[in-house]
């Protein structure tokens, strides 16, 4: 089996570093992460394209990680999971047109991420 490749979407530093430490040490490929939806639409046409993208909803940059899922989702076949500190009903109905494979609620608990993980990249 191939190890699956990671793009991490997130504009806080230290919160990427620490996904990308345990998406790293359970056995994942995890790219370089990128801080906003212009950036992750740009790796996204790189090949090989990632297996699973874990986007932020608050992004720097004119796209938030909603209309970014949205247009990755319109081309590719790549499943996006959300990670938020929000739980605004309005924020999550916009969430849930843009299919997502999931929510990761942060402050991020380790166990919860590796889980919601395998579950989407094994659906």
């Amino acid at each position: 089996m191939t190890e699956k490749s990671i793009l991490i979407v997130e504009d806080e530093g230290l919160i990427a570093l620490h996904l990308m430490e345990i998406l790293t040490n359970a056995g994942y490929e995890v790219r370089e992460p990128v801080p906003s939806g212009e950036d992750a639409l740009r790796q996204v046409e790189r090949v090989p394209q990632p297996d699973l993208i874990l986007m932020d909803i608050t992004l720097d940059g004119q796209l938030d990680g909603i209309e970014t899922a949205r247009q990755i989702r319109k081309r590719y076949d790549i499943p996006v999971i959300f990670l938020t500190a929000h739980s605004n009903d309005i924020i999550i109905a916009r969430a849930k047109e843009a299919s997502p494979g999931g929510y990761i609620i942060k402050p991020v608990i380790e166990k919860d991420l590796l889980a919601q993980v395998e579950k989407t990249l094994h659906y």
